[in-house]
Parts: C-alpha cells; structure tokens; sequence
C-alpha cells in the first residue's frame, strides 16, 4: 500500500488543465503510477480538505525525443499517470 504522501506527485499547469480549471472546476494532478482512483480521492480530500465528485485517471505514454547533445540519439521522455479531480460545487484548492 503506497503511502498518502506519496500519491500526488505534482499539479500540472498547461494550458487545457487551466482551461478546465476556470470552466469546469477540475484540477489536475501527475500521481504515482501504482495508485487507483479511490487512494487519489482519499489523498485530495485529506490533504486540501475539500469534497471530490469525481476522478478520472489516464497514463501518458513515453514520448520519443531526440538528444542534441548526444548527436542526434534517440531517446524517451518518461511516461507517467494523470488524475483529473473534479470537486464539488463551492470546493476550491488554493494551488500556491
């Protein structure tokens, strides 16, 4: 069982997850790969102390780059678990 701590990595700030944001008052959380929707609940609750109505989660998939500064090689940008939280009416999370 993974820890509480360690579930929510980071909040993601890109340009669709600000959009859904001030539309849809969903928040957009990077979360350790081994985690189901309900310890995702059980974490955003405890920590913010708000109400989720609900949580979506999908895996990103690792990205092929290319290195300039190993001429040209080829490599992978790390793939990694997405939640999307939506909260209730009225519930904000102060992302500081």
């Amino acid at each position: 069982m993974i820890q509480v701590e360690n579930i929510l990595i980071e909040h993601l700030v890109t340009e669709k997850a600000t959009a859904a944001l001030s539309n849809q008052n969903q928040y957009t959380f990077r979360v350790a790969k081994n985690t189901n929707q309900i310890a995702i609940r059980q974490a955003i609750e405890s920590r913010f102390g708000v109400k989720v109505h609900s949580v979506q989660t999908l895996n990103v998939k690792p990205k092929a780059k290319r290195d300039r500064m190993r001429r040209g090689q080829s490599g992978l940008k790390p793939g990694y678990k997405k939640a999307i939280v939506r909260l209730q009416a009225g519930d904000t999370i102060d992302i500081a």
